[in-house]
């Protein structure tokens, strides 16, 4: 069946987090090498970000030391991202996908402010969906169901199986989009994309690509 929809999730998908992950470092004055190095360990061997965040701040909590730095910095970037940090293939490659007649929407998991973030950038989608905003967050099914409603809103009509969602996770996106009959991309890309495309799950994607737009190119010759 072929792709009329393309759905993206948001972080080390359209946004490099790069700067966000930086500025976490300079919050708790830790060397940005010395971070992101043990980050990625902690991913490497299984572990979670959050793990790895515990690992460097003993007894790191986000949502409060969240509140803890709105409230010191109101007017700061904080953990939230912007403009420069949107990845460079996403407009030419969204531009190349909406050539093409597909629909193209954005559902992550995020923070309610991630909305206006993305809707500000203007890139020309159908639908964004956020996970604080839904209520449920990836991996759950329920927010898989939400995204075939997002989809079927801005195409009437469109099927799971029309859908392709496109993420840097194996556990969080691909896994669940297959099981919620959507076809699924890992993209190589991000602490979780490279590591998740060396993985046996990665066998589950239906493809992984290093960029949008050899996604672009993959879904032309699909379709």
């Amino acid at each position: 069946m072929a792709i009329r929809t393309v759905v993206f999730d948001v972080g080390e998908t359209l946004i490099d987090e790069t700067r966000i992950f930086a500025r976490w470092a300079d919050r708790f004055g830790i060397p940005h090498m010395a971070f992101f190095g043990t980050i990625g360990g902690v991913i490497a061997s299984g572990g979670t970000l959050t793990e790895g965040f515990r690992l460097l701040v003993p007894g790191f909590d986000l949502e409060s030391e969240s509140a803890r730095w709105r409230a010191e910095d109101p007017d700061g970037e904080r953990e939230h991202f912007g403009e420069r940090d949107l990845y460079p293939d996403v407009r030419p490659a969204f531009e190349t996908m909406r050539s093409a007649g597909l629909s193209l929407v954005i559902a992550g998991n995020q923070p309610s402010e991630a909305g206006p973030a993305l809707a500000a950038m203007e890139l020309g989608v159908d639908g964004i969906g956020i996970s604080d905003d839904w209520g449920v967050q990836k991996p759950h099914p329920d927010f898989f169901d939400r995204v075939v409603e997002l989809a079927a809103r801005s195409r009437p009509g469109t099927t799971a199986e029309q859908i392709l969602y496109v993420g840097d996770r194996t556990d969080n996106d691909v896994l669940p989009a297959r099981r919620a009959g959507m076809g699924a991309v890992l993209l190589r890309r991000g602490i979780y994309g490279y590591r998740h495309s060396a993985a046996p799950d990665a066998e589950a994607a239906d493809a992984v690509v290093d960029d949008l737009h050899q996604l672009a190119d993959w879904i032309a010759d699909r379709n």
